[in-house]
């Protein structure tokens, strides 16, 4: 019934996210996995350049089908970023979109097969549903089960107002009104991929058709970035070397791991119908998501954004 492994049609380099981040440490409570990463640091900075460089080598790969890159890997690199546009970043969620992909398809190991760039901006706002859908294999508990995963990415000033806007991103798919109609919303989006890759062409169809025994087979996740801001001026100030920063901020993470776990739980209790299915978070503080934003722009457009 599932003989494709979507891992082998990753073509991001699953290594380079993973050398720009330091995991501090995975809490897991049944059906929540929460994974905290801090940015690995550059001398006695917290720098965001790294990452931004990764994205933007990702750039092709998110927004082009393997096909389309194969034939002119130039000409798809150099327009990626068009697609991106020139809004201002401060108020652009499509970072958080990009981060959430690599991350995805880096450590779950799952393939991207539809995202919010190419697809979903297509509908009314009012049928938007995830940032990215996903499928693949998901370990549990150390057994590896078929997987679709439907992605949602917040770069927010704080982790409150991060989780609270997830969770009521989250909630759409369940409630009484919209549930089914988001969730299909999701699938038939994923499904017009289908026409534009030629690996497994049926099994991927199956998986995402709800009439097909393959769709009931897999479980269903929902992985969470949350970017957001958090002040590590003093302990910048304070370090010696990258490793005594790195020293500074375990500490400073130490002994709070339930703490973090908690937060979510909080928010987990006000959605009961979420917790019906699996929850990966992907928790990433950094000194300023503006920074972040405003990084990411000039990445793309070798720019800086205009403000009047």
């Amino acid at each position: 019934m599932f003989s494709e492994d979507w891992s082998t049609h990753i073509k991001i380099d699953r290594q380079l996210i993973k050398d720009q981040l330091e995991e501090q440490f995975i809490e897991i409570d049944h059906k929540i996995i929460l994974r905290f990463y801090t940015i690995k640091p550059s001398g006695t900075q917290l720098l965001v350049n790294g990452i931004c460089e990764v994205l933007h080598r990702s750039l092709a790969y998110f927004v082009y089908g393997s096909d389309e890159i194969e034939k002119d890997p130039v000409w798809a690199g150099a327009n990626a970023g068009q697609r991106f546009g020139f809004k201002d970043p401060q108020t652009d969620g499509k970072y958080g979109e990009l981060l959430l992909f690599v991350l995805v398809e880096s450590v779950l190991g799952c393939k991207m097969v539809a995202h919010k760039l190419a697809s979903l901006s297509n509908f009314n706002d009012q049928v938007k549903g995830g940032d990215g859908v996903f499928v693949g294999n998901y370990e549990i508990e150390g057994k590896s089960y078929p997987a679709f995963l439907i992605g949602e990415s917040k770069v927010i000033g704080g982790l409150a107002a991060g989780l609270t806007d997830a969770f009521k991103s989250l909630a759409r798919f369940y409630n009484e009104d919209g549930g089914p109609k988001f969730l299909d919303q999701e699938l038939i989006v994923a499904q017009q991929f289908i026409s534009t890759t030629h690996h497994s062409i049926d099994e991927l169809y199956n998986r995402l058709t709800p009439t097909k025994p393959e769709f009931h087979e897999q479980v269903l996740i929902h992985p969470v970035m949350i970017m957001y801001s958090s002040a590590y001026d003093k302990l910048e100030l304070a370090a010696a070397s990258p490793a005594d920063l790195s020293a500074a901020i375990r500490k400073r993470l130490q002994g709070n791991e339930k703490k973090y776990l908690e937060k979510v739980q909080a928010q987990y209790a006000k959605h009961p119908n979420v917790g019906k299915v699996y929850l990966d978070f992907f928790i990433i503080p950094c000194r300023s998501v503006d920074e972040f934003r405003d990084a990411m722009y000039q990445r793309i457009h070798h720019a800086p954004f205009q403000r009047s």
